[in-house]
């Protein structure tokens, strides 16, 4: 009997040893996962502008029938219709969608007075202007704001249903897409908060 509890004690040791571990490891996969979605969804904007005389994908505009079309349904052509591209695994609270695109960059059309669509070509520096990325919180970067669609930069507001502040659901850092197309893990105080110039992330 004795040994016996002494083997339970010792698989009670183990697990809480190894637990933690298979946490981590299961979240990196995750993380994984969802950068591969990044790229997947940044490179699709970039082959939609290649095929709409470098007009970069607006963030939504509404159809002939006054439907509003969304811009992860613009890119699914590109994207073989994998809905589960346009969701983060480590994402619980939203159901479609988890990413957003950058708000200064990319145009609402559903706007009163929209300006015109970006061009890809109008970009000085791809490599450190953002695309898109993980997003889906509050100003307070914790109380979740599912399922938007608009990466609000750091000095704008959250003034519609579809901005949300990033989310920083992989250990403290968010998935980010980049104009070129490559992508980044990065902290919050890495490219969000406290910079200088303040939208020096999302401006072209």
């Amino acid at each position: 009997m004795i040994e016996l509890l002494v083997v339970i004690a010792i698989i009670a040791v183990l697990a809480a040893l190894l637990l933690p571990a298979l946490a981590s490891a299961k979240e990196k996969g995750r993380q994984t996962a969802c950068i591969s979605n990044v790229r997947q969804q940044s490179l699709a904007v970039i082959l939609y502008a290649d095929e709409n005389n470098d007009l970069l994908p607006p963030t939504a505009y509404n159809n002939a029938n006054g439907n509003e079309v969304d811009w992860p349904a613009m890119l699914d052509q590109y994207l073989n219709y994998v809905a589960k591209i346009h969701h983060c695994p480590s994402d619980l609270h939203s159901q479609t969608n988890s990413y957003g695109l950058n708000e200064l960059t990319f145009v609402d059309l559903t706007d009163p007075v929209p300006p015109p669509l970006t061009r890809l070509a109008s970009f000085h520096t791809t490599s450190t202007t953002i695309m898109q990325g993980d997003i889906g919180t509050e100003d307070d970067f914790l109380t979740p704001r599912p399922d938007t669609l608009k990466l609000t930069a750091p000095g704008s507001a959250l003034n519609d249903e579809k901005d949300a502040r990033p989310s920083n659901r992989h250990a403290n850092r968010c998935n980010l897409g980049f104009m070129d197309g490559h992508g980044e893990h990065l902290l919050l105080s890495q490219f969000y908060t406290n910079q200088n110039p303040t939208n020096k992330w999302f401006l072209p």
